[in-house]
């Protein structure tokens, strides 16, 4: 089999190794590597195969260009990955924009009290969060609980970016822009039944907030621990 690919000139592609998968309906359980030969009338063949290991994974990976660079992780970074970022931000005083259809307009561009929050993105696309009990930075067994904001979903936290500006990458240096982008965004409708304890509702906790100093814990909704929600998620 023969490839024109751009290395800077034409080069004949050669296959080296196959990768066989092994899963049934709950997914993939066991991976095998064959390397290939060809018989006495020139028939390819692949060899009887040996399970994948570690090394090989890291060989593939770096001889496909995905290295990922050494980072020194700032303090506020709970878990890094290839594929996922996580990181605490503290309670802080913040203003919040409604659009000017909904209900919350009168709300619109005043300052509020937030709880600490964990945010989460997967790929550079998909963004996620939770909110803190505390005001600490947590550790795996912390509480954490559904973020009292429309545009986001109980379930798992996700976030309806719609005209959120978000920044291109998903790198520790632009998690700040990621902040920045979710509380500069228009918040526009509810996507969960209940994101508050409030007797009121959501748009009656923000008035009852408004002007405040802090966030109370007792207005926010458990929704299980700071490992769970991680974990679930690779």
């Amino acid at each position: 089999m023969r490839f024109d690919a751009n290395f800077g000139e034409a080069e004949a592609l050669q296959l080296k190794a196959a990768i066989l998968l092994y899963g049934g309906a709950k997914g993939i359980s066991f991976a095998s590597v064959h390397e290939p030969y060809r018989d006495s009338k020139g028939a390819p063949y692949l060899d009887s195969g040996r399970p994948i290991t570690t090394e090989f994974l890291r060989t593939l990976a770096q001889e496909l260009g995905m290295r990922v660079r050494a980072e020194i992780l700032p303090d506020n970074v709970l878990m890094h990955t290839p594929e996922i970022t996580a990181w605490w931000v503290p309670a802080a005083v913040r203003p919040m924009f409604f659009a000017s259809t909904c209900d919350g307009k009168t709300l619109s561009g005043k300052l509020f009290p937030h709880p600490p929050l964990v945010f989460c993105v997967e790929g550079n696309h998909s963004l996620s969060m939770r909110a803190l009990f505390e005001n600490q930075r947590p550790d795996s067994r912390s509480a954490i609980a559904v973020a009292p904001y429309w545009n986001t979903s109980a379930p798992g936290g996700d976030v309806c970016l719609g005209s959120m500006p978000t920044p291109r990458s998903a790198g520790l240096d632009a998690l700040e822009e990621w902040v920045h982008g979710f509380f500069g965004s228009e918040f526009t409708h509810p996507n969960a039944t209940k994101l508050t304890n409030h007797p009121e509702g959501h748009l009656g906790l923000w008035r009852d907030l408004n002007g405040r100093e802090h966030f109370p814990a007792k207005w926010l909704v458990p929704a299980g621990s700071l490992e769970q929600w991680l974990c679930g998620k690779r």
